[in-house]
C-alpha cells in the first residue's frame, strides 16, 4: 500500500498537525512534504520486514515456551499482530508527519527543577513505563553512535528549515530517537503487552534502523539536493605549527583554550552551528607531517609489549620495501621469512599527505561498516579489505581534501589483526560455518583492537578468549557433516550480538565469552557421556570375543581326535559354540553353568561318534531333555523356534542314515547364511584378504599400541587433503579392535589395529601431538615468530 494511502486512512481520526494546515513557508513545506515522501518509503519498508521478522520471533518464543500459560500468550500477541498490523503503518506515518510539521513550534519547556510538587501529584512509577523508556533511549543512542555525522549534518540543516539553533539527536524528527518513540506510541494498536513491545522495538532497531546510517546519508544528500546547505561537509582539523614556547610558559599552555571543535566531538548533540573550530586533536601531524608515535607508558607492560610489535612490524615492512626496489634479492626474501609472505599483507605504499583521523572518527566509520555487513549474507571479505573500505569511507568524507591517514597505531593494530586472521584461516575451509563466523568477527574485533591494545597482548583479554572459543568450536565441531546444529544456532547468535552491538568496549565479549563458555561446557559434558556409553559398548563387545575365543578353544579340545561327521562338527560347532560364548559372558568360565553347557556338548558329542562304545546310547528320556535344554539355549542367543528344533533334533539323532538330504542341506545353507554371535562377517572377510604387515606397518602398529586413551587423530577425507579430526576412545591388544569418536562423543568409526597402521604408514592417518595454548595462542605465537624472523635481517650493502 502507497505511503500517501496510507496516511489518508486514518487522517480522518487523528488530531496530528499536517504539513497542509501548518503555515510554513512554501519552500520550507516543499522541502519537508519531499522529505516525508522520501522518509515514508524507507519507512514502509523498515516497518514491513519488522513485523515479518516479529512475528517469527514471537512463533520462535512460542516453541520455546516453557508452559502452556506463557505459550499462549505468544500465540495470542501473534494473532493480535497480524489482525492489526494494517494500522500501524497509517499510524505511523501520520505521527512522522505530525514531527515534520511542528519543526517551526517552540519547543515544549522543561519542568522546573525546583518546582515543588504537591501531594496528590505523586504516584508509583509503572516499571514497564521504565524499560521501555530506556529501550528507546538506549536504541536511539546506538543508532546515533553508528551515523553520528549524519545526524549532525541533519540537525544542521534542520535547524536552516526550522529557523532555530542546529537540532540535537534526539530533537531531530527524522533521527534514530524520535523514530524509535513514533514506534512506541503508534505500536498500542497492536494490542500487544510490554513485554512483546519491547522485542518489537528490539526487532524494529534490527531491521529498520541497522540501515540508519545509509538513511541519514540519504537523506543529507536529498536535502544538499534541494540547496539547504550545500557546502556543508567535514573539515579535518589542521595545526598550526606552535612557536617555541619557554619552560616557564610551557605549564600555562597545558589548559584548553577553545572549545572542541565540531569533528572532535564523539556526539555531537549540541554543536555551535556554523561554527568551525581549528584546534589540533591528540596525536595530529603538524603541518601534514606524521606525527611520532607516543613514547610507550612505563608502568603499563602491555603498552611497551605492543611497541615491540609495532617496531617488528616495521621492520618487516622495511625489509619488504628493500627487497621490492632489488628484485634480484628476491630469492633472499624468501629465505628469511618463509611463510611470512603468505598471510601477510601487501607491502603498504607511503602514507597519504592528508590529516590524521581522530580515533573516534575511525570508530565511526567502522561502524557504518559494521552495519553494513549486518545486511549482506556473507563477509565484506578479510581484514585487508575492510582497511581499504574504511579508508575510502575516510576519504569520501574528506571530500576534495587529501584522502585522511590512520594514526600509527591505528593502523598497525589492524596489520596485526589482519596477520592474526590470516593464519586462522589457513586451517579453516571457505564456505563452513567457521568461516563465516569469523569473517562476522573481524570488525568488531577490529574496533576492540584499534580500542585496547591489550587485546594483542593479554591471553585473558575477553575478546580474544572468545575468538579462541569460536574458532575452535567452529572447527573442529561444525566443520563436520554430523555437525551440532544447535550448537551452530547458539554459536551463531552470540556472533550475530557481537556484529551487532560491538562498539568496541571489550565488556560486551565478556558477557558473550561467558555465555559460550558456559553452553560449551554443557556441550562437553554431553559429549563425554556418549563417549563414555560407547566406551562401555565397545568393552562388552571385546568381553564378548574374548569369551568366544574361550568358548571356541574348548570346543576345538572336546572335538579333536573324534572321527564326526562334517555335517554335525559344523552344526554343534557354530551352532553350540554360540551358547557356550554367551554363558561365559554372563557368568564366567568357573560357573556351574559353563560347566553344564560344556558337558551337554561333551555328551552330544560322545553319542555321534561312530566309534562309540556299544553301551554308549541314548534313551528317550534323556533325548527329550537334551532336546528340551538345546532348544531353549538356542532360543536364547537368537535363533527362531523352529529353527532350534530342527538343530535339536539333529544333535540328538544317533543314526546318520535317518537324516533326509533335503532337509539337511536346507538347515545347512540357513545357517551359514545366519550371522553367528559377536562375530563381523565383513570385517573378517577383509581381514582374511589383507597380507602381513610390513617393517613400516609393524612400526606404526606398535606407536598405535602405545598410545594413551584419548589421543586425537587427523584422517584424510579426499583426496584435495582435507581432513577432520576424530578422538582415538578406545582400544584393545587383545582383539586389535579401535574405537573413535567425534568432538560430540559419537561414534564414527571401529578399525582394526592392522588397517589403522596401513593408513599410518601410507599417510591418510596421523596422531595429532599434544598443543600448548588454544588456536588462537597458536596462530599469534607463529606471527609474532614469523615478524621476529625479519628482525635483524637487512640484506646485504644495505642501510641499517
Amino acid at each position: 500500500m502507497p505511503a500517501s494511502t496510507a496516511r489518508s486512512r486514518a487522517r480522518s481520526d487523528s488530531g496530528s498537525a499536517t504539513l497542509a494546515s501548518q503555515g510554513l513557508p512554501r519552500r520550507v513545506r516543499t522541502i519537508l512534504t519531499g522529505l516525508l515522501e522520501f522518509t515514508a518509503d524507507e519507512v514502509e519498508r523498515g516497518l514491513e520486514a519488522t513485523l515479518r521478522d516479529f512475528e517469527q520471533q514471537l512463533f520462535k518464543l512460542a516453541e520455546q515456551a516453557r508452559n502452556a500459560a506463557q505459550q499462549g500468550s505468544y500465540f495470542e500477541a501473534q494473532r493480535m499482530v497480524r489482525r492489526n498490523r494494517a494500522d500501524l503503518l497509517p499510524r505511523y506515518l501520520i505521527a512522522l508527519e505530525h514531527a515534520l510539521a511542528t519543526v517551526r513550534e517552540p519547543d515544549a519547556p522543561a519542568a522546573s527543577a525546583d518546582a515543588s510538587a504537591r501531594l496528590g501529584d505523586l504516584a508509583l512509577v509503572d516499571t514497564s513505563e521504565i524499560d521501555e523508556a530506556t529501550a528507546i533511549r538506549e536504541i536511539g543512542t546506538r543508532a546515533e553512535g553508528r551515523a553520528g555525522l549524519p545526524v549532525y549534518f541533519l540537525g544542521q540543516r534542520f535547524g536552516v528549515l526550522a529557523g532555530k539553533p542546529a537540532f540535537d539527536a534526539e530533537r531531530l524528527p527524522i533521527g534514530p530517537h524520535a523514530l524509535s518513540r513514533m514506534l512506541h506510541e503508534t505500536s498500542t494498536c497492536l494490542g500487544i503487552d510490554t513485554e512483546c513491545r519491547l522485542l518489537l522495538l528490539r526487532v524494529f532497531e534490527r531491521q529498520a534502523l541497522g540501515a540508519y546510517p545509509t538513511f541519514a546519508e540519504a537523506a543529507n544528500s536529498w536535502l544538499c539536493g534541494q540547496g539547504v546547505l550545500p557546502t556543508l561537509r567535514f573539515v579535518p582539523v589542521r595545526a598550526r605549527p606552535a612557536p617555541q614556547q619557554a619552560p616557564a610558559e610551557k605549564h600555562a599552555a597545558q589548559a584548553p583554550a577553545d572549545p572542541p571543535s565540531v569533528d572532535q566531538a564523539t556526539s555531537p548533540r549540541t554543536p555551535a552551528a556554523g561554527a568551525q573550530a581549528t584546534a589540533a586533536t591528540p596525536g595530529s601531524a603538524v603541518g601534514g607531517a606524521p606525527a611520532p608515535a607516543p613514547a610507550p607508558d612505563p608502568a603499563d607492560p602491555s603498552a611497551a609489549t605492543f611497541d615491540v610489535l609495532r617496531k617488528l612490524l616495521a621492520g618487516r615492512r622495511e625489509l619488504i620495501g628493500k627487497f621490492a626496489q632489488d628484485p634480484t634479492r628476491g630469492g633472499a626474501v624468501a629465505a628469511a621469512g618463509a611463510g611470512v609472505q603468505a598471510f601477510a599483507p601487501a607491502t603498504q605504499a607511503p602514507p597519504a599527505p592528508g590529516m590524521q583521523v581522530p580515533a573516534e572518527r575511525v570508530q565511526a566509520a567502522l561502524g557504518v561498516l559494521q552495519m553494513q555487513a549486518l545486511r549482506e549474507p556473507a563477509p565484506l571479505g578479510s581484514v585487508p579489505r575492510l582497511k581499504q573500505m574504511l579508508l575510502d569511507s575516510l576519504a569520501r568524507e574528506a571530500g576534495d581534501d587529501p584522502p585522511p591517514r590512520l594514526a600509527g597505531e591505528d593502523e598497525d593494530a589492524i596489520d596485526l589483526l589482519a596477520l592474526l586472521f590470516d593464519h586462522l584461516m589457513k586451517d579453516v575451509r571457505p564456505d563452513t560455518p567457521a568461516a563465516k563466523l569469523l569473517g562476522k568477527l573481524q570488525i568488531p574485533l577490529m574496533r576492540v583492537a584499534l580500542r585496547d591494545r591489550s587485546f594483542f597482548t593479554v591471553r585473558a583479554h575477553p575478546a580474544r578468549e572468545m575468538l579462541s572459543n569460536i574458532a575452535e568450536t567452529g572447527l573442529y565441531w561444525l566443520n563436520e557433516e554430523d555437525g551440532d546444529d544447535v550448537l551452530g544456532e547458539r554459536l551463531g547468535s552470540l556472533v550475530d550480538r557481537a556484529a551487532e552491538e560491538a562498539d568496541g568496549d571489550p565488556g560486551l565479549f565478556e558477557t558473550l565469552s561467558s555465555d559460550l563458555s558456559g553452553q560449551l561446557q554443557a556441550v562437553m559434558r554431553r559429549a563425554e557421556v556418549a563417549e563414555r556409553r560407547h566406551v562401555e559398548a565397545a568393552r562388552g563387545k571385546e568381553k564378548l570375543a574374548l569369551s568366544r575365543l574361550h568358548a571356541s578353544e574348548a570346543m576345538d579340545a572336546l572335538l579333536a581326535g573324534r572321527n564326526h561327521p562334517q555335517f554335525f562338527r559344523s552344526l554343534l560347532r557354530q551352532a553350540w559354540t554360540d551358547v557356550m560364548a554367551l554363558t561365559a559372558l554372563r557368568h564366567g568360565e568357573r560357573s556351574t553353568e559353563w560347566d553344564r553347557e560344556l558337558a551337554t556338548a561333551r555328551r552330544l558329542a560322545e553319542l555321534a561318534d561312530p566309534r562309540r562304545e556299544a553301551h554308549v546310547h541314548l534313551g528317550q528320556d534323556e533325548a527329550d531333555t537334551l532336546r528340551t535344554h538345546i532348544e531353549q539355549a538356542l532360543a536364547q542367543v537368537g535363533y527362531h523356534d523352529a529353527e532350534a528344533a530342527a538343530i535339536a533334533q539333529r544333535l540328538t539323532r544317533t543314526d546318520p542314515e535317518d537324516e533326509d538330504p533335503a532337509s539337511r542341506t536346507e538347515l545347512a545353507m540357513k545357517l551359514k547364511a545366519r550371522a553367528r554371535l559377536g562375530t563381523d562377517r565383513a570385517a573378517s572377510t577383509r581381514d582374511a584378504e589383507m597380507p602381513a604387515l610390513n617393517d613400516r606397518e609393524q612400526a606404526c602398529l606398535q606407536q598405535i599400541r602405545a598410545l594413551p586413551f584419548g589421543t586425537w587423530f587427523d584422517f584424510v577425507v579426499n583426496q584435495q587433503g582435507d581432513r577432520v579430526r576424530r578422538r582415538l576412545s578406545w582400544y584393545s591388544t587383545v582383539t586389535g579392535n579401535t574405537l573413535f569418536v567425534n568432538h560430540r562423543g559419537q561414534r564414527v568409526g571401529e578399525y582394526a589395529m592392522d588397517w589403522l597402521a596401513r593408513s599410518m604408514a601410507i599417510g591418510q592417518v596421523r596422531p595429532v601431538l599434544p598443543e600448548r595454548g588454544n588456536v588462537v595462542d597458536r596462530a599469534w605465537s607463529a606471527v609474532v615468530t614469523a615478524l621476529r624472523s625479519f628482525a635483524g635481517r637487512v640484506p646485504v650493502g644495505a642501510g641499517a
